[in-house]
């Protein structure tokens, strides 16, 4: 027998212990003499006899009874939070349209998530980054690069299974300070909390701090970009949490790295784990910038346990990172975007496979957990962390050829729509096989061709970019979809 010898010994006395109370005493001379056997006893060997003479002496004294009940070993798991988390939702102008054509106000708007909500109903807090004012009083308009979404948004997103979004962003301020401040004030009438901003510049870096079944889980928020906005001058104000790259503040002020960590440490003393949510990065780049992994560490050194990056539009890996005090943690680089109008044109197999990066996404699962550990405590750890691959549905080339009348753009679970096409497809194919058995069987008529054509096309498009996110954020997250219940 190989290995400590510890070990062996408790295998050896556990395997045996299953026959235990059919052996009886005699049982317990027989494991110690298979104990000398397999061992020869040097220097502390004497200490494994021990061991496994007292394991085979508790085995011969259950002879004649049953085993009670099977001890659970520690940690015992006692309560959890669980979030959903989801990248950039873009009010781009088909957006808009999209949300139109599929109903009125809120209506429409939901509509957009109606594919994934069951996602954030799950959770007990769904999370997006809010990459957009809401200021209708305060307007300047939309335009390229510079949003406004309807308050019937933030309805939307609440009825959907949202409870927090990001205000720190470098679209936040694309209505100017006032209507910075209007979103903030619009967020609170829609009872959605926000991270990232502050009514004034002193609670600016004060975590929003969630709790459900007693465990209560800090989030604070920042961003790296401002698109050359700033902070109002009078620190009375609602201010952006702020924390620019070197010598790229565009002359704004902000904290700089030291400032950021000690903001994390004190965040952490208010709440039983901190989830970090991070506009940063580089746009339509597929991993971080260096300096953002190494940053991502000390922050996690600090007392975050999760790492929610947003703003490059593309997915970025999933990294699992162990702190030096034991702690497991875990960094999404980028979610990617969750709603938006970018790579609008792509086509599958036509065109280069990074054209659809901005269409990958993904809804990113964790929980904070309370453990246990009977004489050594409780604690609350990170655990149930999970990804679920996602598809920027965009008909556009449709529309363009007036194949369809109306604009739709939404998200999908990618392993949850393949399953449902390819039923579809099997029913097709049986036709196809029936028609092979028997001439005259009906064959597939010109509706079902064509319809055969689209089922393949479009399993083929979410196969591959199904192994192209993967590729991209690694697999030993991926996990299933929710089921949904069956239609009556």
């Amino acid at each position: 027998m190989k290995g400590s010898g510890l070990v062996q010994a408790m295998d050896f006395a556990m395997r045996g212990g299953w026959r235990a109370g059919r052996l009886g005493a005699g049982f317990g001379a027989r494991l110690v003499a298979g104990l000398r056997k397999h061992w020869r006893l040097a220097t502390g060997g004497a200490l494994l006899l021990a061991v496994a003479v007292v394991a085979a002496t508790l085995l011969a004294g259950s002879h004649g009874r049953r085993l009670a009940a099977v001890v659970v070993p520690y940690p015992h798991e006692t309560a959890q939070v669980s979030f959903a988390v989801a990248g950039d939702v873009i009010p781009h102008e088909p957006v808009r349209a999209a949300a139109a054509a599929a109903g009125d106000g809120a209506e429409g708007w939901g509509a957009l998530f109606s594919d994934v909500s069951d996602v954030f109903k799950r959770a007990d807090f769904g999370f997006v980054n809010l990459e957009t004012p809401v200021a209708p009083a305060h307007s300047h308009g939309s335009k390229p690069f510079m949003f406004d979404a309807p308050i019937a948004l933030l309805d939307a997103l609440k009825a959907n299974g949202i409870k927090i979004v990001s205000s720190a962003n470098n679209h936040v301020m694309d209505q100017g300070w006032a209507g910075f401040a209007e979103t903030r004030d619009h967020l609170r009438d829609e009872g959605l909390l926000f991270v990232g901003s502050g009514d004034t510049a002193g609670q600016a870096w004060q975590p929003v701090v969630v709790e459900a079944n007693g465990i209560r889980v800090g989030w604070l928020g920042m961003t790296r970009w401002l698109n050359g906005s700033r902070n109002p001058d009078k620190d009375d104000q609602p201010h952006v949490n702020f924390f620019p790259y070197p010598g790229e503040s565009g002359g704004a002020a902000g904290l700089d790295e030291a400032g950021v960590l000690e903001a994390i440490k004190q965040a952490r003393l208010k709440c039983d784990l901190l989830v970090v949510s991070i506009h940063w990065g580089v746009e339509y780049a597929p991993a971080p910038r260096p300096e953002d992994v190494e940053t991502a560490h000390k922050m996690l050194e600090a007392g975050a346990a999760v790492i929610v990056g947003h703003h490059p539009h593309v997915l970025q890996p999933v990294e699992t990172y162990r702190t030096q005090d034991g702690r497991d943690a875990v960094i999404f680089y980028s979610l990617g975007n969750f709603l938006s109008n970018q790579s609008r044109t792509y086509v599958d197999g036509l065109m280069p496979d990074k054209n659809g990066d901005p269409r990958d996404s993904m809804i990113g699962l964790f929980s904070a957990v309370r453990k246990d550990y009977g004489p050594a405590g409780v604690r609350v750890e990170l655990g149930h962390v999970g990804i679920l691959p996602v598809w920027g549905e965009n008909n556009r080339n449709e529309l363009a050829s007036s194949r369809a009348k109306a604009p739709v753009i939404h998200p999908v679970l990618i392993d949850r729509e393949m399953p449902r096409l390819q039923a579809r497809l099997d029913e097709l194919n049986k036709i196809v096989e029936l028609n092979k058995l028997n001439t005259a069987a009906t064959p597939l008529t010109a509706e079902q061709k064509k319809e055969f054509i689209e089922l393949t096309t479009r399993l083929k498009l979410l196969d591959d970019r199904r192994k192209l996110l993967v590729a991209r954020t690694g697999d030993e997250y991926v996990t299933d979809p929710p089921k949904l219940a069956a239609k009556p």
